[in-house]
């Protein structure tokens, strides 16, 4: 049985393409004791993974030339030697762009599909619903009544951030890029007002969504963007620093300009690793999958067939626009 791998080839300049990659296929191995291989089931799509692409060092570890890009996966254990896990267990984990995978285990979490199905625990239950959790939570501590803005909101962490605000009582203002982005947030999860970023006078129709100003701001996106948005803060506003999709297939990175309203307004900006909340995760899933189950929380996959050596072309499309919710790639049996 072959395995078909995905690899990096060089490291891009810009986006990444087709190029930067390359392919290959070699035996799957039998597990060593202690260990399991799963069978991928469905890839996570993530504009984060461009990142990692670079050289030089961040909190994880960078992909080096020619290993299997790292990313987060769903599957089924197909054969173990592991006291902890039995052959038909679904889990999920950092195991990359490949059919399959060797793991000692220590990366995997074991998949309860009656919490959730599987997708879910790549999604909504995954890294990205738990990095809105932790984020707005820990780093914004939105009040009940206080204005939050994410940007990127109809993305992953986006659309569950919003959702979140609105179940601890706060508003929540989507900023997305297209007006059907807009109304999926308002009319389908319950966003307060969405603001698109493409239009002719963004300030003007933010400022209209935010009549009492901003008091917490979840960024996926940096750039012009976020300068915007921090003209509208509110007296000890914060900021989350999330992401920056709008700086990670450029060299020219733009920096904030208008950061000296944190001083006027006593706000403060600060970054967070999801990692560094491990040890709840597990809590924070069962809470997460009950707000599902009520009804108060929606998630929504994009789902697309494909194979490995499909992901640099479904990686292009998830920065053309158009994608609403968690996107993720079903791996083709």
């Amino acid at each position: 049985m072959l395995n078909t791998q995905l690899r990096l080839a060089r490291r891009p300049s810009g986006e990444a393409v087709t190029g930067d990659f390359h392919i290959s296929r070699e035996a799957v191995p039998d597990p060593a004791p202690g260990q399991v291989v799963v069978r991928a089931e469905y890839i996570s799509i993530d504009p984060s993974v461009r990142t990692h692409l670079n050289a030089g060092q961040s909190y994880r570890s960078m992909v080096g030339i020619g290993e299997v890009v790292d990313v987060p996966v769903a599957g089924e254990v197909v054969a173990s030697a592991s006291p902890l896990f039995s052959t038909g267990d679904k889990v999920v984990g950092p195991l990359g762009t490949q059919e399959y995978a060797v793991s000692d285990g220590a990366n995997l979490t074991k998949v309860d599909l009656a919490l959730a199905p599987l997708p879910v625990w790549l999604g909504g239950l995954g890294l990205t619903g738990l990095t809105a959790y932790f984020g707005l939570l820990e780093i914004g501590k939105p009040q009940p009544g206080q204005t939050v803005v994410v940007t990127a909101a109809s993305g992953a962490v986006g659309s569950v951030v919003g959702q979140i605000a609105r179940i601890k009582g706060a508003r929540a203002v989507g900023v997305c890029g297209s007006e059907e982005k807009c109304r999926w947030l308002t009319q389908e999860l319950g966003f307060d007002a969405a603001v698109n970023y493409r239009s002719p006078d963004l300030y003007r129709d933010l400022k209209e969504a935010t009549p009492d100003r901003i008091d917490v701001v979840f960024d996926n996106v940096g750039g012009p963007l976020l300068d915007t948005i921090l003209r509208r803060l509110a007296m000890r506003g914060r900021i989350i620093i999330c992401g920056a999709t709008s700086q990670y297939n450029t060299a020219d990175i733009y920096g904030p300009k208008n950061y000296m309203v944190l001083a006027t307004l006593r706000a403060r900006m600060e970054g967070f690793i999801i990692y560094d909340y491990e040890d709840r995760f597990d809590a924070v899933r069962r809470e997460m999958a009950q707000w599902v189950k009520d009804g108060r929380l929606k998630l929504r996959e994009n789902i697309v067939e494909g194979s490995i050596v499909d992901y640099p072309q479904m990686l292009h499309r998830l920065y053309e626009g158009e994608n609403i919710g968690k996107m993720m790639m079903r791996i083709r049996p």
